[in-house]
């Protein structure tokens, strides 16, 4: 089979070589069984591309790509080929970068670009959660994992079969870990950069050694029942994420001139932290603080914008952080799905609603938007509660106050959604055309305008206040008439009220007649329908009777009758005395007494003869 002594040496070698390359990689023996080989010519030359010179020939490593494992050995002196088993390793020559080479290289697919930053997370670290599933011992070696295996290198894979130590030891030693040695990791890109993953004392991080020379920390999976935050190991951190893991609550406060500018406590079941937690935090950037069951967010004491994330908190309390919206400057993460509970008061029930931190950063508008009248004054403005509607949505009640200024006319702008309206005890004649044509004045819901010189309600017909108010104050002022015929439609919804007492209608008999029975019949809409009285009777509205009022004086129309039956009667007695004298002169000559009295008139003669 073997024409020389030295090709059976050579023989025996190479298996030599194959049977410790299989017994180092079963797992390449099992991937190359299940592949075919590939054809081999009579002359024992293979089929794989050209071998290039040895200029070119780069670097030879065994690769575990499961292909056809064919390997050319020729003899020194015969020159045949000998086709090795497939359990040997393919061997790969990377040929260096040359012109006249004709193997085709295939690029790399390219990673997508990360997305960019945001600002406020510049000085915030994070290690990525697969270092906690291959952890170090702290010395730069790799550690057992958790069953108790230690990985070998290449160069003791090609030696010979890796070490192995038992399951059951390696978990014992895990159980044992020692509370009081050093459990956290220099992050292996990032200088003065640590991480800790599955700690249940602090002591696991106290006891490493330089902390003070720590610049970042990150803690997954802490499982401890309280936090002390006045601890000396965030002392000099200016990074510090405590994430994805078991916690109580924290307690004290930083320690004081902390150079934090970043805090994540993410994800940790926290239900309680103090008030002033940071409050000797002065470069504070960013504050992490979604996913717990807080309810509050610590107040703030600095003159510096701080990023806030307290999305998934679905115990926060929406009272507490206007407070802070408007007192402090926090920015929020996505407003738009924080959320908050807002115990609404409806006209039967309470409920509890979510409201989104970006409907409530609307109330702060209330604020900004406050009017300033020139001559006259500020309006105080504040936010009054928040009014629940369908979809989900709400809308913010903001309450503007321009009472006691001297006012002669309406503010000519007022802030988006002002739910009420305060202008009493001011020298306002006329409502003028506000409510008509200025947009801000159409979400109004209660008119508070006592003590005033407003001489008329009609500009209120047709807009959109008169379809949506619930609350009209117009007590003491000068009023003349009440437009019956549109309040009749605006108080056809219930609970709705207008107040009109202390002001001087001009009475008649029509207010005797209609006005009366009217308020009579909306005495629930007018509670105060009693004090309405009279500018010219000293009289109330109500206590008007109608056979006084309606009285009319004497008319000598009224005799005109009488005169034209006069006449008839004269005309008729004028008629038979000319028919009698006519018949007595018939009958005997004589002409009555008047006409024989009468002198002869030039034309007599005619008659005569």
């Amino acid at each position: 089979m073997f024409p020389c002594k030295h090709c059976t040496l050579l023989w025996l070698l190479l298996m030599l070589l194959t049977t410790g390359h299989a017994r180092a990689r079963p797992e390449q023996q099992q991937a190359s069984a299940d592949e075919p080989l590939e054809a081999k010519p009579e002359d024992g030359h293979s089929l794989t591309a050209p071998r290039p010179a040895d200029d070119e020939l780069a670097t030879v490593a065994p690769t575990t790509t499961p292909v056809p494992a064919v390997a050319i050995t020729q003899g020194a002196t015969t020159g045949a080929a000998t086709e090795a088993t497939h359990s040997q390793p393919v061997v790969t020559a990377v040929p260096a970068t040359s012109s006249t080479s004709t193997s085709t290289t295939v690029p790399a697919p390219l990673l997508p670009a990360a997305p960019e930053q945001p600002e406020y997370l510049k000085h915030c670290f994070y290690a990525d959660e697969h270092l906690c599933m291959y952890g170090h011992d702290g010395q730069g070696n790799e550690a057992p994992d958790v069953l108790g295996h230690i990985s070998t290198t290449p160069e003791s894979d090609s030696q010979g079969i890796g070490l192995q130590v038992n399951a059951s030891q390696g978990n014992s030693q895990n159980l044992e870990r020692n509370a009081n040695s050093c459990q956290c990791h220099e992050h292996p890109a990032k200088a003065n950069s640590w991480y800790c993953c599955n700690i249940s004392q602090m002591s696991m991080i106290s006891s490493c050694s330089n902390i003070s020379k720590w610049t970042n920390l990150h803690v997954r999976n802490l499982t401890v029942r309280t936090i002390d935050l006045s601890n000396p190991i965030f002392r000099s951190l200016q990074s510090l994420a405590v994430t994805d893991g078991n916690i109580t609550r924290l307690i004290n406060a930083f320690p004081r001139h902390s150079a934090l500018k970043c805090l994540n406590i993410s994800n940790n079941n926290i239900s309680e932290i103090p008030s002033r937690m940071f409050k000797d935090v002065p470069h504070l950037e960013f504050f992490g603080m979604s996913r717990n069951n807080l309810s509050l967010v610590p107040h703030h004491n600095q003159n510096k914008n701080i990023t806030v994330d307290i999305s998934g908190n679905m115990r926060m309390l929406c009272n507490p952080l206007n407070e802070i919206i408007n007192n402090d400057s926090f920015n929020f993460v996505n407003p738009k799905h924080s959320y908050c509970l807002y115990n609404a008061t409806h006209e039967w029930f309470q409920s509890t609603d979510l409201v989104s931190v970006e409907q409530l950063e609307s109330t702060k508008r209330c604020m900004t938007k406050c009017p300033v009248i020139p001559n006259y004054g500020s309006c105080k403005c504040r936010f009054e509660s928040i009014m629940i509607i369908q979809d989900d949505q709400s809308k913010p009640k903001c309450h503007v106050d321009c009472s006691n200024l001297g006012l002669v006319e309406l503010p000519p702008r007022l802030p988006d959604n002002t739910f009420v309206l305060n202008i009493t005890n001011n020298k306002i004649t006329s409502l003028g055309d506000h409510f008509q044509t200025n947009p801000t004045y159409h979400n109004i819901n209660r008119l508070v305008a006592d003590n005033n010189q407003i001489s008329s309600i009609y500009e209120f017909e047709g807009t959109k206040f008169i379809e949506n108010f619930q609350r009209i104050y117009m007590r003491n002022n000068s009023l003349s008439k009440i437009p019956e015929y549109f309040l009749n439609n605006a108080l056809m919804d219930t609970g709705r009220r207008i107040y009109l007492a202390g002001n001087k209608l001009q009475c008649d008999c029509n207010s005797a007649k209609t006005l009366q029975n009217w308020l009579k019949e909306r005495s629930t809409d007018i509670p105060d329908y009693m004090e309405i009285r009279c500018r010219n009777i000293p009289q109330s509205v109500i206590e008007l009777q109608e056979a006084k009022l309606c009285q009319s004086p004497p008319d000598w129309t009224d005799y005109i009758y009488y005169l034209i039956a006069a006449e008839v009667i004269l005309l008729l007695g004028l008629i038979t005395k000319v028919s009698y004298d006519y018949w007595v002169f018939k009958t005997s000559g004589y002409l009555p007494w008047p006409a024989s009295k009468m002198p002869k008139l030039p034309c007599d003669w005619l008659c005569e003869s």
